[in-house]
């Protein structure tokens, strides 16, 4: 009776923990229809993932307790926190409420000029990439604005020299610095996404959503996704971009809800990234 009883224990035990070491679930509108690319992290832990084109999130980690919470963003939806275990697996997430900004209408001719920002290259020779598997991570730059004027954003650019992958899907994401932190919330009302199948210069059109910026800036690239060119799923690809050396810092953070990490790598090497923008005065 005793042995039975171990058994028993050891038995709930290992049901236990393999609830805990996979966790999937699928987020959907209040109309039942697929959320794609939505952010999904553990609090306070420097891990997460991304919802697929079908709204679906898989985690397979030793580390995931009874205890853990997990944070559910989108830029377009309501933030969902949600302990586990999870009650149910479709996640319905509610749209955010979107307020129109206050429109000046004004008859004077603000003069500009085109100009390129940010670090331009598309060299082979020195590269900086995603060194993680976490879906969800953000590599990026700050863009430093002239004293007294307003940089009027019309797109974003980068080269990836190399491709190992049969295709890559990234989002690009904007954040205000105040007092030289950078904010944790986008800045950007529209999703920028853009999936790429080859190497070569990448180039996002953002001239539609005028987006200023009369303040320092970051602006970063999230990896959403991927496809392998392989059937193995678990196979890890880099994913690489041309840099330059002293055009850092290295800005980055694993998920969307930890702050942001400022470092320094061997001979200050960044990221090559670089925005035309229409430059005003004030």
């Amino acid at each position: 009776m005793i042995l039975y009883r171990k058994l028993l224990l050891l038995s709930s035990i290992l049901i236990t923990y393999c609830s805990y070491s996979q966790l999937e679930g699928k987020c959907v509108d209040e109309f039942g229809q697929a959320i794609p690319y939505v952010n999904i992290s553990l609090k306070g832990k420097a891990f997460g993932t991304v919802t697929n084109a079908d709204g679906k999130f898989y985690f397979e980690k030793d580390f995931i307790t009874e205890k853990d919470i997990i944070i559910i963003s989108h830029l377009s939806f309501e933030q969902k926190t949600i302990p586990l275990p999870l009650k149910d697996t479709q996640i319905v997430l509610l749209a955010k409420v979107q307020r129109l900004e206050e429109v000046v209408v004004s008859s004077i001719k603000r003069k500009f000029k085109e100009k390129t920002v940010g670090t331009k290259t598309d060299t082979e020779n020195i590269v900086n990439y995603f060194n993680s598997n976490n879906l969800g991570t953000e590599i990026g730059k700050i863009i430093k604005v002239r004293k007294n004027k307003t940089y009027t954003l019309k797109n974003v650019q980068f080269n990836i020299p190399s491709f190992e992958h049969k295709s890559a899907t990234f989002r690009i994401n904007f954040y205000n610095i105040t007092d030289e932190t950078i904010s944790l919330i986008k800045i950007n009302e529209t999703d920028n996404i853009v999936k790429i199948t080859k190497s070569g210069m990448v180039k996002v059109d953002i001239s539609d959503q005028y987006l200023s910026f009369e303040n320092d800036f970051l602006v970063a690239v999230e990896w959403i996704g991927f496809e392998n060119n392989s059937t193995d799923e678990n196979e890890l690809n880099n994913i690489k971009f041309s840099s330059t050396v002293f055009s850092g810092p290295y800005i980055s953070r694993s998920n969307v809800n930890e702050t942001w990490g400022n470092r320094k790598l061997v001979m200050n090497i960044g990221i090559g990234l670089f925005l035309e923008v229409n430059e005003y005065s004030k």
